[in-house]
């Protein structure tokens, strides 16, 4: 209940700027990874996440979505190709970052790294092995930090829709791989890739359920 209750309160008071502000990203990050919640309301075909509720998936694309939230892009993929060969990369942090920081908890592994781009902030944050990117500007940084890693924390596979998947060849597509583990300290191909489907409809489709 006590994990329940503290994501709730994350949730709750991401809007809340005065309280963000007034926090450091190293303690946002700590208490999200401590909270362990089980909570989930999206479902993809391999695995499931927790969406917070001010969140909204504007479209998906295979592994790709696209989240909104007041005019930001979260830019999200999963890499169930990683997970399911187990791959692990070291990541060095970066001093010439305004944020760089090794992620650890609990066996899942991952970074978040913050550069500026002119007089906003490009995101990176790879966690469980799947990535959200997205720009900001200075004032919504960490209530983005915050919704990246509720989502991020939260994401649960499901082994024998991958293991089935990986056997059809569906994931098998290397060429249309993105490389989670690949920072690049400004507007990556990960977002130019997405950025394709912008001008398509917002049209969900209906995947296989994790149960």
């Amino acid at each position: 209940m006590k994990k329940i209750l503290l994501m709730t309160f994350l949730v709750l008071f991401v809007t809340g700027c005065t309280i963000i502000n007034n926090t450091s990203i190293d303690n946002l990050i700590n208490e999200i990874q401590k909270s362990k919640t089980n909570l989930n309301n999206t479902y993809r075909q391999g695995y499931k996440y927790y969406l917070p509720t001010h969140l909204q998936v504007k479209e998906v694309h295979g592994l790709n979505e696209v989240i909104t939230h007041h005019g930001y892009k979260y830019y999200m993929y999963v890499d169930l190709v990683s997970y399911f060969d187990s791959i692990k990369k070291e990541y060095k942090e970066n001093s010439n970052s305004y944020y760089s920081k090794n992620i650890s908890f609990d066996g899942n592994e991952g970074y978040i790294e913050i550069n500026s781009k002119k007089d906003q902030y490009l995101i990176e944050i790879m966690y469980n092995y799947a990535k959200i990117e997205v720009i900001v500007d200075s004032d919504y940084l960490k209530e983005a930090v915050v919704n990246s890693m509720i989502i991020l924390t939260t994401v649960k596979y499901n082994d024998d829709i991958i293991e089935n998947m990986m056997g059809e060849n569906i994931l098998n597509f290397k060429e249309e791989q993105l490389d989670i583990f690949e920072v690049r300290g400004r507007e990556s191909k990960f977002l130019e890739y997405l950025e394709e489907y912008d001008s398509y409809e917002d049209e969900l489709p209906d995947p296989d359920l994790i149960n």
